[in-house]
């Protein structure tokens, strides 16, 4: 029983040492001249897409960092970057509940990043559009995000690169800023394409996961003893 307490108490420290750890971000992603499209479904619904182009509008470029730890470090992709390798980034976004008296609706999707080498990073998306000065934001939470290893252990840039084991998978976080300007489309109110879209993210392990992922160390010491 004495034992069992013990596990309880330090799962419990280590659930409150993760709250507390997790304050600033594990890992960060940025991209800029994503190519915004949106499919106008009629009803003020619709779907709206950001993925990595190379065109002669449009050169995606961006980077994923791991802030901190054993094997931190930028995966880096070059403007341009898309369609040489395996790299990519994808993004889609439900359009619902819009309001355009106020300038608000619902999103909700998925976003996928790929690294030169297939693996790749993707989570779930929830949150809010809000059209402010003729410019379109969406900020919202991120959920379930999880690193997938194709190839090697490390998320690949055209230059740099981190070690993907980042722990307290699944990550939680925030879409910070998705941004688009789409003159002449209003709130979505008309299908688009080729709009210049720039997003931005941030992940930090979940405290559940923090507490497991130290339980398992607990543990596994007790058996090395």
């Amino acid at each position: 029983m004495r034992t069992s307490n013990a596990i309880v108490f330090a799962t419990l420290a280590m659930a409150t040492a993760a709250g507390s750890a997790v304050a600033g971000p594990v890992v960060t992603f940025t991209y800029t001249n994503l190519n915004g499209s949106y499919v106008d479904a009629g009803n003020g619904t619709g779907l709206f897409t950001a993925q990595a182009v190379n065109n002669a509008l449009l050169k995606t470029d961006g980077s994923v960092t791991r802030v901190f730890g054993p094997g931190a470090g930028t995966a880096v992709f070059d403007p341009g970057f898309f369609g040489f390798s395996n790299a990519n980034f994808v993004l889609n976004l439900s359009v619902f509940a819009k309001n355009n008296a106020f300038g608000i609706a619902s999103g909700a999707g998925h976003f996928t990043i790929t690294d030169t080498l297939g693996n790749k990073l993707d989570g779930d998306l929830t949150g809010d559009w809000v059209n402010f000065g003729g410019a379109t934001f969406f900020n919202g939470a991120i959920s379930n995000s999880v690193f997938t290893p194709i190839l090697s252990g490390t998320f690949n840039g055209n230059t740099g690169f981190f070690a993907s084991n980042v722990p307290g998978q699944p990550l939680d976080g925030s879409l910070v800023q998705l941004f688009l300007d789409a003159p002449g489309a209003g709130f979505f109110d008309n299908s688009f394409n080729d709009v210049s879209t720039g997003v931005a993210g941030q992940l930090i392990p979940t405290p559940a996961s923090m507490a497991l992922v130290g339980l398992g160390g607990l543990i596994a010491s007790r058996r090395r003893r």
